[in-house]
């Protein structure tokens, strides 16, 4: 047993609307044999936030894979003092090379993102850093050891999806301080109902499931199209002639006969020129990925796809996985002592994974390893996040990865992706001071 900022751990902003009145509903009712699926209904209308402060980054992606809304303190911030970060329970010798491994990523994170002029003000650009590496790119080297603060705010039922978190046997012992402390500020009864909550997966049959699909993902191979409908136009306008026609889809597409897939074309840009965006769902496709913990996070925050992502021990005991090196490192002076840290940080988990378990060797997995996922979204949905991340403010990891998506989908629809595009391509920059001031470069560069 082991546990994570047992002595800084902190759950501030506790708040809650409706728990109390279940709590007094179940004394009522001696609701003592409450089921999970009438947990999940009598919870819905309740509402909780809270905040999470000084919890390390294993546990911080894990939470928002939950998918409530979160805000997450930005890595930006992080410093080189002791207290920023957290190394679980190990042996005496076993925790100074632990320390000094995370002290000399924190060292060459530091100097790596050195400013120019300390004293410059806003968020510096790349010609602000003394040698060309902007502090996103130098965060690469971060182990998820690193702490951060992240704000959740959920409905009720999502107290349910926490607890099974807590319970997970792959990571219980990572959140057992922070269970302990969140159940004293739940209601006593409530608090016996969700405290041994546990799902019944077998994460072996999932595992095997997807075997195929995360084979044929890989650092070349990083965004591939693995499904979609047979035809995403034709689909989305029998979605809209639903909406829009009298007569029945059926019908309308008898009529339509050889013309069925333009006139579908036209509906749908019709539709969609309306506002009325929610036809886009009848799109449906499925995507391969491999990217950075970093962008694992960028994908996630955005709460909209369904994920697939592999065992994050997987990722350990791959060894030879080539990892993510910013273009700005790869040419600084830094870049063999880059690789050198991260070689030596391989080695260490993959001691530690043997010797402890493999929750504990989480901590040492860093910013620059690669996952895989499968992703699974609708046109809706993707026109909105790719019109975020192809921005030349987004990271450019993920921009390179959303482009590389656009192109795919593009290749399967002529309508459904015209729009996601950042603003300024078609209108107006939305980044107000922000802006990169690159509009018409933009707007030529996606002309077509």
């Amino acid at each position: 047993m082991f546990f994570r900022g047992e002595f800084n751990l902190k759950i501030t902003n506790f708040e809650e609307v409706g728990l109390d009145k279940l709590e007094e509903w179940i004394k009522k009712e001696r609701k003592d044999n409450i089921n999970k699926d009438d947990l999940k209904e009598l919870l819905k209308y309740a509402n909780v936030s809270f905040v999470f402060e000084g919890i390390d980054r294993v546990q911080s992606t894990l939470l928002c894979e939950l998918k409530a809304s979160y805000v997450q303190q930005s890595q930006r911030y992080v410093t080189m003092k002791e207290d920023s970060y957290i190394v679980p329970e190990l042996t005496e010798e076993d925790n100074i090379k632990a320390r000094e491994l995370i002290s000399k990523a924190f060292l060459l994170y530091d100097k790596m993102s050195t400013l120019k002029n300390d004293e410059a003000k806003g968020r510096p650009k790349v010609q602000d850093y003394l040698y060309g590496i902007p502090i996103e790119d130098a965060r690469y080297i971060l182990p998820l050891a690193a702490k951060t603060n992240i704000s959740v705010a959920m409905s009720g039922d999502k107290v349910l999806d926490l607890f099974y978190l807590f319970n997970d046997s792959r990571y219980e012992n990572i959140f057992t301080d922070i269970k302990r402390k969140f159940i004293k500020l739940l209601p006593d009864n409530l608090a016996l109902l969700l405290k041994g909550l546990r799902k019944k997966n077998n994460y072996e049959v999932e595992k095997s499931f997807y075997k195929d699909e995360l084979e044929k993902i890989d650092s070349k191979n990083n965004m591939i199209l693995l499904g979609s409908f047979k035809n995403l136009d034709l689909n989305v306008g029998v979605g809209a002639i639903t909406s829009t026609h009298a007569k029945t889809p059926s019908e309308v597409m008898e009529v339509w006969g050889d013309d069925a897939l333009k006139k579908s074309q036209g509906v749908t840009d019709r539709v969609l020129g309306y506002g009325h965006d929610s036809i886009a769902e009848q799109a449906r496709t499925t995507f391969g990925m491999m990217c950075s913990m970093v962008t694992y996070h960028q994908q996630i925050r955005h709460r909209l796809s369904e994920n697939y992502r592999e065992e994050l021990i997987d990722i350990i005991k791959d060894v030879n996985r080539e990892v993510v090196v910013p273009e700005t490192v790869k040419k600084s002076a830094f870049y063999e002592e880059f690789v050198e840290i991260v070689s030596e940080f391989k080695n260490f988990r993959l001691q530690v994974e043997q010797k402890y378990s493999s929750d504990i060797a989480l901590s040492f997995l860093l910013n620059c390893d690669q996952i895989k996922l499968v992703i699974s979204t609708n046109a809706r949905i993707d026109v909105k996040m790719l019109s975020e991340r192809i921005c030349l403010n987004a990271q450019w990891e993920i921009r390179e990865l959303s482009t590389k998506k656009l192109n795919e989908l593009r290749k399967l629809s002529k309508v459904l992706y015209i729009k996601a595009l950042p603003p300024c391509v078609y209108g107006k920059c939305k980044e107000g001071k922000l802006t990169c001031g690159k509009q018409m470069l933009m707007k030529e560069k996606f002309a077509e």
